[in-house]
Protein backbone atom coordinates (compact mmCIF):
# COMPACT_ATOMS: atom_id res chain seq x y z
CA UNK A 1 0.00 0.00 0.00
CA UNK A 2 1.50 3.70 -0.62
CA UNK A 3 1.12 5.22 2.14
CA UNK A 4 1.10 2.36 4.78
CA UNK A 5 4.06 3.93 7.30
CA UNK A 6 2.07 7.37 6.97
CA UNK A 7 -1.44 6.04 8.08
CA UNK A 8 -0.41 3.89 10.69
CA UNK A 9 1.57 6.56 12.70
CA UNK A 10 -0.99 9.29 12.00
CA UNK A 11 -3.72 6.67 13.01
CA UNK A 12 -1.65 5.55 15.98
CA UNK A 13 -1.46 8.89 17.30
CA UNK A 14 -4.85 10.00 16.76
CA UNK A 15 -6.35 6.39 18.45
CA UNK A 16 -3.66 7.07 21.36
CA UNK A 17 -5.23 10.88 21.62
CA UNK A 18 -8.93 9.46 21.23
CA UNK A 19 -8.26 6.99 24.18
CA UNK A 20 -6.50 9.72 26.57
CA UNK A 21 -9.33 12.44 25.85
CA UNK A 22 -12.01 9.76 26.59
CA UNK A 23 -10.41 8.61 30.31
CA UNK A 24 -10.17 12.49 30.67
CA UNK A 25 -13.75 13.02 29.96
CA UNK A 26 -14.56 9.58 32.20
CA UNK A 27 -12.82 11.37 34.87
CA UNK A 28 -13.93 14.51 35.04
CA UNK A 29 -17.55 13.57 34.94
CA UNK A 30 -17.16 11.74 37.94
CA UNK A 31 -14.68 14.14 39.65
CA UNK A 32 -12.18 11.76 40.72
CA UNK A 33 -8.26 11.66 41.06
CA UNK A 34 -7.75 14.99 40.47
CA UNK A 35 -4.06 14.81 39.79
CA UNK A 36 -4.69 12.18 37.31
CA UNK A 37 -7.13 14.13 36.00
CA UNK A 38 -4.73 17.41 35.43
CA UNK A 39 -1.50 14.62 33.91
CA UNK A 40 -4.41 13.51 31.19
CA UNK A 41 -4.98 16.45 30.57
CA UNK A 42 -1.25 18.10 29.94
CA UNK A 43 -0.44 14.39 28.23
CA UNK A 44 -3.13 15.37 25.67
CA UNK A 45 -2.16 18.93 24.82
CA UNK A 46 1.35 16.84 24.54
CA UNK A 47 -0.02 14.16 22.19
CA UNK A 48 -1.92 17.55 19.65
CA UNK A 49 1.72 18.93 19.74
CA UNK A 50 3.45 16.14 18.68
CA UNK A 51 0.71 15.27 16.34
CA UNK A 52 1.05 18.53 14.42
CA UNK A 53 4.78 18.73 14.87
CA UNK A 54 4.81 15.19 12.98
CA UNK A 55 2.75 16.55 10.37
CA UNK A 56 4.93 19.77 9.82
CA UNK A 57 8.41 18.01 9.50
CA UNK A 58 6.33 15.49 7.05
CA UNK A 59 5.08 18.34 4.67
CA UNK A 60 8.53 19.91 4.96
CA UNK A 61 10.39 16.63 4.03
CA UNK A 62 7.78 16.37 1.36
CA UNK A 63 8.48 20.21 -0.42
CA UNK A 64 12.09 19.44 0.24
CA UNK A 65 11.61 16.90 -2.11
CA UNK A 66 9.17 18.68 -4.44
CA UNK A 67 11.51 21.61 -4.65
CA UNK A 68 14.59 19.56 -5.71
CA UNK A 69 12.76 17.76 -8.36
CA UNK A 70 11.96 21.36 -9.51
CA UNK A 71 15.44 21.91 -10.13
CA UNK A 72 15.71 19.24 -11.54
CA UNK A 73 18.19 18.11 -8.64
CA UNK A 74 19.49 14.64 -8.95
CA UNK A 75 21.01 13.86 -5.45
CA UNK A 76 17.23 13.99 -3.77
CA UNK A 77 17.81 10.17 -4.12
CA UNK A 78 20.60 10.95 -1.29
CA UNK A 79 17.99 11.42 1.47
CA UNK A 80 15.53 8.49 -0.37
CA UNK A 81 15.84 6.33 2.91
CA UNK A 82 14.16 9.29 5.17
CA UNK A 83 11.19 9.64 2.70
CA UNK A 84 10.68 6.13 2.41
CA UNK A 85 9.91 6.19 6.01
CA UNK A 86 6.80 7.70 5.35
CA UNK A 87 6.51 8.19 1.25
CA UNK A 88 7.30 5.39 -0.17
CA UNK A 89 5.59 4.95 -3.23
CA UNK A 90 4.99 8.28 -3.68
CA UNK A 91 9.21 8.48 -3.68
CA UNK A 92 8.92 5.83 -6.48
CA UNK A 93 6.77 8.03 -8.68
CA UNK A 94 8.55 11.15 -7.95
CA UNK A 95 11.60 9.05 -9.03
CA UNK A 96 10.54 8.29 -12.16
CA UNK A 97 9.58 11.68 -12.95
CA UNK A 98 12.85 12.75 -11.92
CA UNK A 99 14.43 10.87 -14.34
CA UNK A 100 12.05 11.98 -17.12
CA UNK A 101 12.95 15.88 -16.01
CA UNK A 102 16.76 14.80 -16.54
CA UNK A 103 16.24 12.89 -19.49
CA UNK A 104 14.47 16.30 -21.09
CA UNK A 105 17.28 18.13 -19.64
CA UNK A 106 19.94 15.96 -21.42
CA UNK A 107 17.99 16.36 -24.94
CA UNK A 108 17.70 19.99 -24.49
CA UNK A 109 21.46 20.41 -23.71
CA UNK A 110 21.98 18.60 -26.78
CA UNK A 111 19.37 20.22 -29.08
CA UNK A 112 21.50 23.72 -27.37
CA UNK A 113 25.07 22.35 -28.56
CA UNK A 114 23.85 20.82 -31.97
CA UNK A 115 22.32 24.88 -32.93
CA UNK A 116 25.25 26.40 -31.59
CA UNK A 117 27.50 24.26 -33.63
CA UNK A 118 25.25 25.21 -37.04
CA UNK A 119 24.85 28.68 -36.18
CA UNK A 120 28.74 28.99 -35.73
CA UNK A 121 29.32 26.93 -39.19
CA UNK A 122 27.10 29.64 -41.11
CA UNK A 123 28.56 31.25 -43.93
CA UNK A 124 25.94 34.53 -42.50
CA UNK A 125 27.11 36.01 -39.42
CA UNK A 126 23.83 36.00 -36.78
CA UNK A 127 23.37 37.94 -33.80
CA UNK A 128 20.51 38.13 -31.62
CA UNK A 129 20.15 41.07 -29.53
CA UNK A 130 17.42 41.44 -26.82
CA UNK A 131 15.18 45.20 -27.25
CA UNK A 132 17.86 47.31 -24.84
CA UNK A 133 20.93 46.03 -27.35
CA UNK A 134 22.18 43.52 -24.62
CA UNK A 135 23.34 40.99 -27.10
CA UNK A 136 22.52 36.86 -26.63
CA UNK A 137 23.93 35.47 -29.14
CA UNK A 138 27.12 35.90 -31.60
CA UNK A 139 28.69 33.55 -34.44
CA UNK A 140 32.18 33.75 -34.82
CA UNK A 141 31.12 35.07 -38.76
CA UNK A 142 29.63 38.01 -37.50
CA UNK A 143 33.02 39.23 -35.40
CA UNK A 144 34.88 38.70 -38.43
CA UNK A 145 32.00 40.73 -40.84
CA UNK A 146 32.26 43.42 -38.09
CA UNK A 147 36.22 43.31 -37.51
CA UNK A 148 35.57 42.76 -33.34
CA UNK A 149 36.58 39.86 -31.32
CA UNK A 150 33.55 40.03 -28.56
CA UNK A 151 30.13 41.46 -28.65
CA UNK A 152 27.87 42.15 -25.56
CA UNK A 153 26.08 45.04 -26.60
CA UNK A 154 25.05 46.66 -29.70
CA UNK A 155 26.38 50.48 -28.82
CA UNK A 156 29.72 48.63 -28.64
CA UNK A 157 29.91 48.99 -32.30
CA UNK A 158 29.61 53.04 -32.25
CA UNK A 159 33.33 52.98 -31.22
CA UNK A 160 33.99 51.14 -34.38
CA UNK A 161 31.93 53.34 -36.99
CA UNK A 162 29.54 56.26 -35.29
CA UNK A 163 25.40 55.53 -34.68
CA UNK A 164 26.22 51.88 -36.33
CA UNK A 165 24.22 50.48 -33.64
CA UNK A 166 21.31 52.70 -33.75
CA UNK A 167 21.50 51.69 -37.82
CA UNK A 168 21.12 48.53 -37.01
CA UNK A 169 18.40 49.20 -34.60
CA UNK A 170 16.39 51.04 -36.78
CA UNK A 171 15.79 48.35 -39.58
CA UNK A 172 12.60 47.44 -40.47
CA UNK A 173 11.55 43.86 -40.32
CA UNK A 174 11.75 41.10 -43.12
CA UNK A 175 13.69 43.69 -45.72
CA UNK A 176 16.83 43.14 -46.99
CA UNK A 177 19.11 46.69 -46.17
CA UNK A 178 22.68 47.60 -47.52
CA UNK A 179 24.67 48.68 -45.43
CA UNK A 180 28.40 50.33 -45.36
CA UNK A 181 30.50 49.50 -42.64
CA UNK A 182 34.24 50.94 -42.14
CA UNK A 183 35.82 48.26 -39.64
CA UNK A 184 39.16 49.45 -37.62
CA UNK A 185 41.58 49.10 -39.81
CA UNK A 186 39.66 51.54 -42.72
CA UNK A 187 38.25 48.94 -44.74
CA UNK A 188 35.00 49.49 -45.79
CA UNK A 189 32.62 46.56 -46.40
CA UNK A 190 29.11 46.39 -47.55
CA UNK A 191 27.06 44.34 -45.75
CA UNK A 192 23.62 42.36 -46.54
CA UNK A 193 21.46 42.99 -43.24
CA UNK A 194 18.43 41.18 -42.68
CA UNK A 195 16.18 41.71 -39.45
CA UNK A 196 13.71 39.19 -38.00
CA UNK A 197 11.73 38.80 -34.83
CA UNK A 198 11.68 35.94 -32.12
CA UNK A 199 8.97 35.99 -29.82
CA UNK A 200 9.30 34.12 -26.68
CA UNK A 201 7.36 33.98 -23.38
CA UNK A 202 7.94 37.00 -21.88
CA UNK A 203 10.57 39.07 -24.14
CA UNK A 204 11.35 39.74 -27.70
CA UNK A 205 14.35 38.99 -29.53
CA UNK A 206 15.98 40.67 -32.77
CA UNK A 207 18.14 38.13 -35.05
CA UNK A 208 20.05 39.51 -37.16
CA UNK A 209 21.97 38.10 -40.32
CA UNK A 210 24.60 39.82 -41.78
CA UNK A 211 26.05 38.89 -45.03
CA UNK A 212 29.72 40.65 -46.40
CA UNK A 213 28.62 41.02 -49.74
CA UNK A 214 31.51 43.25 -51.02
CA UNK A 215 33.06 40.23 -53.76
CA UNK A 216 29.38 39.81 -55.07
CA UNK A 217 28.75 43.49 -55.31
CA UNK A 218 32.51 43.74 -57.30
CA UNK A 219 31.83 41.03 -59.37
CA UNK A 220 28.25 42.20 -60.71
CA UNK A 221 29.54 45.89 -61.04
CA UNK A 222 32.07 43.94 -63.26
CA UNK A 223 29.96 42.03 -64.66
CA UNK A 224 27.85 45.10 -65.51
CA UNK A 225 30.57 47.63 -66.96
CA UNK A 226 31.24 44.39 -68.91
CA UNK A 227 28.05 44.35 -70.76
CA UNK A 228 27.14 48.34 -70.80
CA UNK A 229 31.10 48.58 -72.59
CA UNK A 230 30.03 45.89 -75.07
CA UNK A 231 26.47 47.44 -76.16
CA UNK A 232 28.01 51.12 -76.10
CA UNK A 233 30.79 49.43 -78.32
CA UNK A 234 28.20 47.71 -80.75
CA UNK A 235 25.89 50.95 -80.77
CA UNK A 236 29.38 53.32 -81.42
CA UNK A 237 30.80 51.33 -84.15
CA UNK A 238 27.30 50.54 -85.82
CA UNK A 239 27.08 54.24 -86.12
CA UNK A 240 30.95 55.68 -86.87
CA UNK A 241 31.26 52.86 -89.23
CA UNK A 242 28.98 53.91 -91.47
CA UNK A 243 30.56 57.28 -91.06
CA UNK A 244 34.09 56.36 -91.62
CA UNK A 245 33.35 54.61 -94.92
CA UNK A 246 30.95 57.40 -96.49
CA UNK A 247 33.67 59.83 -95.34
CA UNK A 248 36.58 58.02 -96.90
CA UNK A 249 34.24 57.34 -100.01
CA UNK A 250 34.21 61.58 -100.16
CA UNK A 251 37.81 61.66 -99.67
CA UNK A 252 38.51 59.35 -102.45
CA UNK A 253 35.78 60.96 -104.78
CA UNK A 254 37.65 64.44 -104.02
CA UNK A 255 41.05 63.19 -104.29
CA UNK A 256 40.35 61.78 -107.83
CA UNK A 257 38.36 64.68 -109.19
CA UNK A 258 38.92 66.80 -112.14
CA UNK A 259 40.99 70.27 -111.70
CA UNK A 260 41.08 73.36 -113.83
CA UNK A 261 44.19 75.21 -115.12
CA UNK A 262 43.29 77.41 -111.42
CA UNK A 263 43.75 74.18 -109.78
CA UNK A 264 40.36 74.32 -108.41
CA UNK A 265 38.45 71.25 -108.23
CA UNK A 266 35.61 70.49 -111.14
CA UNK A 267 32.76 68.38 -109.72
CA UNK A 268 30.30 67.15 -112.18
CA UNK A 269 26.48 67.48 -111.27
CA UNK A 270 25.75 63.58 -110.49
CA UNK A 271 28.90 63.28 -108.46
CA UNK A 272 27.69 66.74 -106.39
CA UNK A 273 24.55 64.80 -105.74
CA UNK A 274 26.57 61.71 -104.74
CA UNK A 275 28.25 64.06 -102.25
CA UNK A 276 25.36 65.86 -100.68
CA UNK A 277 23.86 62.35 -100.26
CA UNK A 278 26.62 61.39 -98.73
CA UNK A 279 27.67 64.59 -96.00
CA UNK A 280 23.49 64.17 -95.56
CA UNK A 281 23.63 60.62 -94.53
CA UNK A 282 26.68 61.81 -91.91
CA UNK A 283 25.03 64.29 -90.67
CA UNK A 284 21.98 61.88 -89.84
CA UNK A 285 23.97 59.32 -88.22
CA UNK A 286 26.11 61.65 -86.29
CA UNK A 287 22.39 63.15 -84.56
CA UNK A 288 21.74 59.22 -83.97
CA UNK A 289 24.61 58.95 -82.51
CA UNK A 290 23.81 62.66 -80.34
CA UNK A 291 20.69 61.08 -79.54
CA UNK A 292 22.11 58.00 -78.39
CA UNK A 293 24.31 59.46 -76.32
CA UNK A 294 21.54 61.70 -74.74
CA UNK A 295 19.49 58.33 -74.06
CA UNK A 296 22.41 56.87 -72.05
CA UNK A 297 22.39 60.42 -69.75
CA UNK A 298 19.31 59.98 -69.10
CA UNK A 299 19.20 56.53 -67.90
CA UNK A 300 22.22 57.02 -65.55
CA UNK A 301 20.41 60.38 -63.87
CA UNK A 302 17.40 58.67 -62.88
CA UNK A 303 16.18 61.45 -59.96
CA UNK A 304 16.17 59.90 -56.31
CA UNK A 305 12.70 58.71 -55.14
CA UNK A 306 10.06 59.74 -52.93
CA UNK A 307 9.02 57.21 -51.29
CA UNK A 308 5.39 57.29 -50.21
CA UNK A 309 1.66 55.48 -49.68
CA UNK A 310 -0.09 54.13 -53.26
CA UNK A 311 -3.23 52.33 -53.23
CA UNK A 312 -3.08 49.85 -55.83
CA UNK A 313 -6.48 49.92 -56.97
CA UNK A 314 -6.63 53.53 -57.53
CA UNK A 315 -2.85 53.40 -59.26
CA UNK A 316 -4.29 51.03 -61.46
CA UNK A 317 -7.08 53.05 -62.11
CA UNK A 318 -5.61 56.20 -63.24
CA UNK A 319 -3.31 54.12 -65.51
CA UNK A 320 -5.86 52.63 -67.67
CA UNK A 321 -7.05 56.37 -68.19
CA UNK A 322 -3.50 57.27 -69.57
CA UNK A 323 -2.69 54.31 -71.80
CA UNK A 324 -7.02 53.45 -72.86
CA UNK A 325 -6.76 55.66 -75.72
CA UNK A 326 -3.97 54.76 -77.31
CA UNK A 327 -4.63 51.36 -76.73
CA UNK A 328 -7.82 51.53 -77.98
CA UNK A 329 -6.82 53.09 -81.64
CA UNK A 330 -5.33 49.59 -81.67
CA UNK A 331 -8.33 47.85 -80.33
CA UNK A 332 -6.32 46.92 -77.39
CA UNK A 333 -8.42 46.13 -74.48
CA UNK A 334 -6.87 46.99 -70.84
CA UNK A 335 -7.95 45.39 -67.54
CA UNK A 336 -7.09 45.67 -63.55
CA UNK A 337 -7.93 43.18 -61.50
CA UNK A 338 -7.07 43.59 -57.62
CA UNK A 339 -8.75 41.47 -54.70
CA UNK A 340 -8.13 43.54 -51.78
CA UNK A 341 -9.81 47.33 -52.70
CA UNK A 342 -7.04 48.63 -49.27
CA UNK A 343 -3.89 46.78 -50.89
CA UNK A 344 -0.79 49.50 -50.78
CA UNK A 345 2.66 50.16 -51.67
CA UNK A 346 5.73 51.84 -50.84
CA UNK A 347 6.84 53.98 -53.90
CA UNK A 348 7.90 57.12 -55.53
CA UNK A 349 4.41 57.35 -57.24
CA UNK A 350 5.80 59.74 -60.63
CA UNK A 351 8.47 56.87 -60.74
CA UNK A 352 6.33 53.98 -60.58
CA UNK A 353 4.03 55.17 -63.08
CA UNK A 354 6.17 55.83 -65.58
CA UNK A 355 7.89 52.62 -65.37
CA UNK A 356 4.13 50.85 -65.22
CA UNK A 357 3.83 53.12 -68.96
CA UNK A 358 7.07 51.67 -70.02
CA UNK A 359 5.54 48.14 -69.93
CA UNK A 360 2.24 48.61 -71.04
CA UNK A 361 3.42 50.51 -73.87
CA UNK A 362 5.98 47.41 -74.35
CA UNK A 363 3.10 45.14 -73.88
CA UNK A 364 0.98 47.20 -76.54
CA UNK A 365 3.96 47.18 -79.12
CA UNK A 366 4.02 43.47 -78.56
CA UNK A 367 0.03 43.32 -79.62
CA UNK A 368 0.17 45.46 -82.64
CA UNK A 369 -1.05 42.56 -84.88
CA UNK A 370 -3.18 41.00 -82.96
CA UNK A 371 -7.13 41.54 -82.99
CA UNK A 372 -7.88 40.37 -79.72
CA UNK A 373 -5.39 41.98 -77.97
CA UNK A 374 -5.42 42.07 -74.15
CA UNK A 375 -3.26 43.58 -71.19
CA UNK A 376 -3.84 42.43 -67.55
CA UNK A 377 -3.05 44.31 -64.88
CA UNK A 378 -3.40 42.57 -61.12
CA UNK A 379 -1.74 42.77 -57.99
CA UNK A 380 -1.66 40.48 -55.03
CA UNK A 381 0.18 39.81 -51.77
CA UNK A 382 0.39 40.20 -47.70
CA UNK A 383 0.16 44.07 -46.89
CA UNK A 384 2.59 43.40 -43.58
CA UNK A 385 5.13 42.41 -46.34
CA UNK A 386 5.33 41.92 -50.04
CA UNK A 387 2.90 43.03 -53.24
CA UNK A 388 3.06 41.42 -56.34
CA UNK A 389 2.10 43.75 -59.35
CA UNK A 390 1.61 41.43 -62.51
CA UNK A 391 1.44 43.95 -66.42
CA UNK A 392 0.48 40.53 -68.12
CA UNK A 393 -0.59 40.18 -72.18
CA UNK A 394 -1.18 37.61 -74.98
CA UNK A 395 0.62 38.44 -77.38
CA UNK A 396 3.88 36.08 -79.38
CA UNK A 397 5.97 36.38 -75.98
CA UNK A 398 9.12 36.59 -76.18
CA UNK A 399 11.85 34.67 -77.52
CA UNK A 400 13.23 32.48 -74.73
CA UNK A 401 17.64 33.43 -76.58
CA UNK A 402 16.73 37.40 -75.61
CA UNK A 403 14.35 36.86 -72.48
CA UNK A 404 17.96 37.08 -69.93
CA UNK A 405 18.68 40.52 -72.32
CA UNK A 406 15.55 42.20 -71.84
CA UNK A 407 16.81 44.48 -68.92
CA UNK A 408 20.60 45.11 -70.30
CA UNK A 409 20.68 48.70 -71.11
CA UNK A 410 20.22 49.87 -74.71
CA UNK A 411 19.72 46.37 -75.58
CA UNK A 412 16.92 46.30 -78.55
CA UNK A 413 14.79 43.91 -80.99
CA UNK A 414 12.72 46.98 -82.09
CA UNK A 415 13.41 48.86 -85.14
CA UNK A 416 14.47 52.13 -83.93
CA UNK A 417 14.28 51.24 -80.57
CA UNK A 418 16.75 53.29 -77.79
CA UNK A 419 16.97 50.03 -75.97
CA UNK A 420 16.60 52.25 -72.15
CA UNK A 421 13.09 51.56 -71.89
CA UNK A 422 12.97 48.09 -69.96
CA UNK A 423 16.30 49.23 -68.10
CA UNK A 424 14.62 52.54 -66.73
CA UNK A 425 11.91 49.79 -65.54
CA UNK A 426 14.30 48.12 -63.86
CA UNK A 427 16.41 50.77 -62.37
CA UNK A 428 13.00 52.23 -61.31
CA UNK A 429 11.58 49.58 -59.49
CA UNK A 430 15.24 48.58 -57.59
CA UNK A 431 15.42 52.70 -56.54
CA UNK A 432 11.68 51.77 -54.79
CA UNK A 433 12.88 48.66 -53.14
CA UNK A 434 11.62 46.25 -55.37
CA UNK A 435 12.64 43.52 -57.79
CA UNK A 436 11.29 42.98 -61.48
CA UNK A 437 11.28 39.71 -63.47
CA UNK A 438 9.69 37.86 -66.46
CA UNK A 439 7.57 35.51 -67.51
CA UNK A 440 6.72 34.64 -71.06
CA UNK A 441 5.74 31.51 -73.06
CA UNK A 442 6.02 31.50 -76.90
CA UNK A 443 2.22 32.55 -78.87
CA UNK A 444 0.44 32.73 -74.84
CA UNK A 445 2.13 35.83 -74.10
CA UNK A 446 4.65 37.57 -71.54
CA UNK A 447 4.14 38.48 -67.54
CA UNK A 448 6.06 41.24 -65.83
CA UNK A 449 5.97 40.39 -62.22
CA UNK A 450 7.21 42.99 -59.66
CA UNK A 451 7.42 42.58 -56.50
CA UNK A 452 7.31 45.66 -54.00
CA UNK A 453 7.25 46.47 -50.40
CA UNK A 454 3.88 46.79 -49.08
CA UNK A 455 2.68 50.22 -47.41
Amino acid sequence: MVYNSFQASILTRIALLVLNLTALAFLYVRQERFFTLVFLALLAILQIILLFSYLNKTNKNLARFLLLLTHEDTSVIEWKDRVEKTFGGLHHSFRKVNEEINRIRLEKEEGSILLRGIIQHLDAGIIAADEQGGVEVVNDQARRILGVTRLEKLSELDVIQEGASQVLTNLKYDSGNVIRYRIPGGEERHMLVRLSKLKLENRTLKIYSLQDIRTELEANEIESWQKMTRVLAHEISNSVTPISTLGEGIHIKLKKGKKDKGGRLIIEKNECDDLLQSSELIQKRSNGLVEFMEHYKSFSRLPDPVIEKVVVAEFFDDLIRLVSEDAGKQGITIKSEVRDPGLSIRVDRNLFEQACINLIRNASEALVDQNDGLIRLSADGDQDKWVSLMVSDNGPGIPEEIRSQVFIPFFTTKRGGSGIGMSIVRKIVIACGGSIELSSIQNRGTTFIIRIPAY
